[in-house]
């Protein structure tokens, strides 16, 4: 059973916010084994930006490690439809096993240098969403596609 890696920036604040990440973990664990990483956010207030991001990049990047298959989330990534998910986490976990880190950036978005790093850069919507609701969109995701990837029939067609 493979594992995955989400690092965000920030601490996780509103209480839905919290229940929704604990369900969906929970109701993925049977699938795989979920590490959340809470990278802390750096000062925006009195910092330049640019410094502040640079900071929060160091930060993900020494959790993330040199051998992980790194996934950026950006509204500017790929987008694919569920089952299009479900075929390329299929292609990931065999070729990288429990090596996958998925990274949330924080409010003020994400350091260049993180983009660099990312071997893929997934949208989960073009739609602008919050930073702390994308952590529950992409466990919800990722328990969807794990549920497709074992032969359970998760949605409609």
């Amino acid at each position: 059973m493979a594992g995955l890696r989400i690092i965000w920036i920030g601490k996780t604040k509103e209480r839905f916010v919290v229940d929704g990440i604990e369900y969906y973990r929970k109701r993925l664990a049977p699938f795989h084994p979920v590490e959340l990483v809470e990278v802390r956010a750096a000062a925006h207030s009195g910092r330049i930006k640019k410094d502040a991001l640079r900071l929060e990049a160091e930060a993900v990047l020494q959790r993330a490690g040199r051998d992980a298959f790194v996934v950026l989330l950006d509204e500017k990534g790929e987008q694919l439809d569920t089952t299009g998910l479900a075929a390329k986490m299929r292609s990931l976990l065999l070729d990288h096993g429990n090596a996958i880190t998925f990274v949330v950036g924080g409010a003020y978005g994400v350091d260049g240098a993180l983009r660099e790093r990312a071997d893929w850069v997934l949208s989960l919507s073009r739609l602008t969403l919050p930073h702390q609701l994308v952590r529950v969109v992409l466990l919800e995701q990722l328990y969807r596609v794990a549920s497709l990837n074992a032969g359970h029939q998760y949605h409609h067609e």
